[in-house]
């Protein structure tokens, strides 16, 4: 007797029924997908903080500016290898649903960012240019821009001259194996933006520093240091690694392995009393089948078997749908997500993990029905029916 057949047959004795459990199942690994994506989201960034990086905010509170002229002393600072500073500005190009963040730096972003590689020309060009930007290679195929190319952004912060059009040479693309967050880059002068700006508050400011430093090992006695030299300023700095400061942003939103565990748990539950509830249905109407099947020689085991794979063959197919649908609503989400959390995605692994728990998943909403199955007696169950 042909097993797949068997089993198929019984998925569709009560189409609609396993329509909906199946739908069931697919939606809950679409949630599934989304929550495993907001977690990469927030966890995943600390993978790409690099060690040998400190950052250096406003201490009373990160984002509000410091003075420009705070980089002459924290490039003193012994352990200290490079600096550069940060400053930026959002805009668009030709239409205002085409956003973007201009991101200034001094000039020794690259020595500080040295995941960003440049061909040589190209990074010249780039240090030359007062008016040159390196972008990412993400953000130039969403763009279609290409080098040499002089880019206008619009925006609302006007210029001395009241022009709120800045423009800018596209002089390189950066390279750099990093997530998609961090391939939209739009990297310009601080000069440009400081000497051209025209409100005198946003001159001479930045919103943070971040430096490169010799030995992670020292970072700590490097952060006190640094935050030392402006211990009696206005305004202080805080000085963390880059992992720290990722942390502190991570748990702003709370602790979201514990959301999201929590939330997959009440999830899954809800669904395994779904399925289970449908193949006991399914394998109480069929007991008079059963019954004839034992009556045939059929051993235990084999009919066990046999709703084992119903079960696998639903929850299972159901799951590989709901994670293939669940891998396009979060690429599709990443745009308006993805510059708060950069590493926003579904990988390999949370969607090996959501293969591995529902076949758990459908062995465990199958044990009922199999308890049933293995404590059948023939002739009372033909008698029933």
């Amino acid at each position: 007797m042909n097993t797949p057949t068997l089993v198929w047959s019984a998925l569709r004795r009560r189409k609609a029924r396993t329509l909906f459990t199946f739908l069931s199942v697919v939606v809950a690994f679409v949630l599934f997908s989304v929550l495993a994506a907001v977690r990469q989201g927030m966890l995943g960034q600390l993978t790409f903080s690099v060690a040998e990086r400190l950052e250096t905010n406003n201490k009373i509170s990160q984002g509000s500016p410091l003075p420009v002229s705070y980089y002459d002393k924290i490039v003193t600072v012994p352990g200290v290898t490079a600096v550069t500073y940060l400053n930026g500005f959002q805009g668009y190009f030709k239409d205002p649903r085409d956003r973007l963040q201009v991101l200034v730096f001094s000039p020794t972003f690259l020595q500080v960012y040295r995941e960003a590689t440049l061909p040589p020309a190209q990074m010249h060009a780039w240090l030359t240019d007062r008016q040159g930007v390196i972008v990412g290679p993400a953000l130039v195929r969403r763009m279609g821009w290409k080098v040499g190319e002089t880019i206008p952004i619009q925006s609302k912060v006007p210029q001395k001259d009241g022009s709120t059009t800045w423009y800018f040479h596209l002089d390189g693309i950066y390279h750099a194996d990093l997530p998609a967050a961090y391939q939209s880059f739009f990297v310009a002068h601080y000069r440009y933006f400081n000497e051209g700006v025209a409100n005198p508050r946003l001159q001479n400011i930045v919103f943070q520093y971040i430096e490169r430093i010799t030995d992670p090992r020292d970072a700590t006695a490097i952060a006190s240091a640094i935050d030392g030299l402006f211990k009696n300023s206005s305004p202080q700095t805080l000085t963390q690694s880059e992992a720290a400061e990722t942390i502190s942003y991570i748990r702003q939103f709370g602790d979201v392995s514990a959301m999201v565990i929590y939330v997959g748990i009440a999830v899954f539950f809800s669904l395994l009393l779904i399925i289970s509830n449908t193949l006991a249905q399914s394998v109480q109407e069929r007991t008079a089948e059963f019954a004839i099947l034992r009556g045939l020689g059929f051993e235990r085991g084999w009919l066990a078997r046999l709703v084992l794979q119903e079960s696998l063959l639903l929850i299972v197919s159901g799951a590989v749908l709901g994670l293939a649908l669940g891998y396009e609503v979060t690429r599709l989400l990443y745009p308006s997500v993805g510059n708060i959390l950069q590493t926003f995605a579904l990988t390999w692994g949370a969607a090996g993990l959501g293969i591995l728990l529902s076949i758990v998943f459908a062995l465990l909403a199958g044990l009922v029905p199999v308890q049933r199955i293995t404590r059948l007696r023939v002739a009372e169950a033909l008698r029933k029916s």
